[in-house]
């Protein structure tokens, strides 16, 4: 392997930072994970630069002869700026992150994205869709969303925020969404927003059943899952109180499942994918929502775009990121030759 066909890859979460040097077959060839100590953009932009460094050590690689820095962001991106318009997790609105960067590392080429492309692309180029031209795959964790590739490219949308699945409306004037909506998808699939909704569940069935005089079991095997303390209440929890036969997981995991499938399958009837990947924590966490998820898919998509379609889950793990935005950014860098 050349020095030059060599680049990095950074995933910026709200917590770490992860930088993995990748050859251009999407190896990965040295990698370090730093805990962030600050979310202000000049810290989170040091720790970049630091992990990065880090990385290029294990590779057995100088900083400088680097080709170029591809960075997956948990947030929406305006790509024509380098612009990060909102990044929740890290507490962000309208931060210039690539001009930071760039004061830190003004020769290096630098490309950006959402994480949620770049994994896609990982996931195409190095993964369980690699060579596939028409491929969708889809990441519920602490939010729900997703990156489209059609016709071998990226779907990267005007301004750079395509994905956003989480945000489209499934109820309208459901829920509140951390978007300040209501209805949206994410307030109801999310890992957070399915514990905030067995919580609120119980504690209308306890105040009715305080005004009863008939003391509520509802979420009984969930409570006991989470030590008595309702504030514990996760997707995981869930799993396993449905498994031992709680009729309130069961229901919400279903529920969840049911509202995500039927959004995929709008997307499928009208993308005509030839896969999708389906996966992020919660889903890899809870076999019951995966298959109502998948149910809901059979259920509510266009015959002949079903026919065509294979479902089945990612491959690369927390690696996608990192592998996606390297390869992204050798990409970029030979368009731009």
């Amino acid at each position: 392997m050349k020095r030059d066909e060599l680049f990095v890859g950074v995933d910026v979460g709200g917590t770490t930072v992860r930088a993995a040097i990748v050859d251009v077959d999407g190896h990965v060839l040295g990698q370090e994970k730093h805990r962030l100590q600050s979310r202000e953009p000049p810290q989170v932009a040091e720790a970049v630069v630091r992990a990065a460094k880090t990385a290029c050590g294990a590779a057995g690689l100088p900083f400088t002869e680097l080709r170029a820095m591809g960075l997956g962001v948990s947030g929406m991106i305006q790509k024509s700026t380098g612009v990060v318009l909102s990044a929740p997790a890290l507490g962000w609105r309208d931060v210039p992150f690539i001009k930071l960067l760039q004061a830190r590392a003004p020769k290096l080429p630098m490309w950006m994205a959402s994480d949620l492309q770049v994994s896609a692309w990982g996931e195409r180029a190095a993964g369980a869709g690699r060579g596939v031209n028409d491929l969708i795959v889809v990441l519920v964790g602490s939010g729900v969303g997703l990156g489209i590739i059609l016709g071998g490219k990226l779907l990267e949308g005007a301004s750079g925020v395509s994905g956003e699945l989480g945000h489209t409306v499934v109820h309208p004037g459901g829920r509140l969404c951390s978007c300040g909506k209501r209805g949206c998808l994410e307030a109801y699939a999310a890992g957070h927003s399915l514990a905030s909704w067995a919580r609120d569940d119980i504690r209308i069935a306890t105040a009715a059943g305080r005004v009863s005089g008939k003391p509520s079991l509802l979420g009984k095997r969930l409570i006991e899952q989470s030590a008595g303390d309702l504030e514990k209440i996760t997707a995981a929890a869930m799993e396993r109180a449905a498994h031992e036969g709680c009729e309130l997981s069961r229901r919400l995991l279903d529920e969840a499942g049911r509202m995500l499938g039927a959004s995929l399958a709008n997307l499928i009837t009208v993308l005509n994918p030839a896969r999708m990947l389906l996966g992020g924590a919660v889903l890899a966490g809870s076999p019951r929502m995966m298959r109502a998820t998948i149910e809901s898919i059979d259920m509510n998509t266009g015959k002949a775009a079903r026919l065509a379609l294979h479902v089945s889950t990612p491959e690369l793990g927390e690696q996608s990121c990192v592998v996606g935005a390297a390869l992204l950014a050798c990409e970029s860098l030979a368009r731009a030759a």
